[in-house]
């Protein structure tokens, strides 16, 4: 698939105002997942929506979002959890990035790169040691290529 030209980005910290846009673009990255079922969709956006301004408020959930002239064509979040520290990482806390989502007429043209770049940017600036996420089939390559690794987690589905 050929590169369109790269579009030029402003990124900024989301607010508790952005809530209405962090749900749609969190609703449209699993549509783009392939999730389809509209009334298990319906209800993460609300239980999300109920979620968001505490941990927006508490600092344990950042958001951030990508501009074009007058419009969003981006963002992505991440979720800061308490986790206990390693001997590789003193730290007891967690950063896992999520949300990374651009809109379809925007892809392709170094958006979510610069999204990865901002949020771990601010990783680093946070002394975190690492950071994580799950990466969805066609958000892999870009990850790989900003250095990120798979890792030895495993997960036992419970429901």
């Amino acid at each position: 698939m050929e590169r369109e030209p790269s579009l030029q980005v402003t990124i900024r910290a989301a607010t508790p105002g952005d809530i209405p846009e962090i749900l749609r673009q969190r609703r449209a990255m699993y549509e783009a997942m392939d999730y389809r079922d509209a009334d298990t969709l319906t209800a993460m956006v609300a239980t999300t929506a109920e979620y968001l301004p505490i941990a927006m408020a508490s600092g344990s959930f950042c958001a951030w979002l990508a501009w074009n002239e007058a419009q969003i064509v981006g963002g992505g979040a991440m979720v800061i959890s308490a986790w206990p520290s390693h001997p590789y990482d003193l730290e007891c806390r967690r950063a896992t990035l999520l949300n990374v989502y651009v809109y379809p007429e925007f892809r392709r043209r170094g958006v979510a790169r610069q999204l990865m770049h901002t949020m771990t940017a601010w990783c680093r600036d946070q002394h975190f040691a690492g950071v994580f996420l799950h990466a969805s089939k066609d958000g892999r390559p870009l990850y790989e290529s900003l250095g990120f690794e798979p890792t030895s987690e495993m997960r036992l589905q419970l429901r």
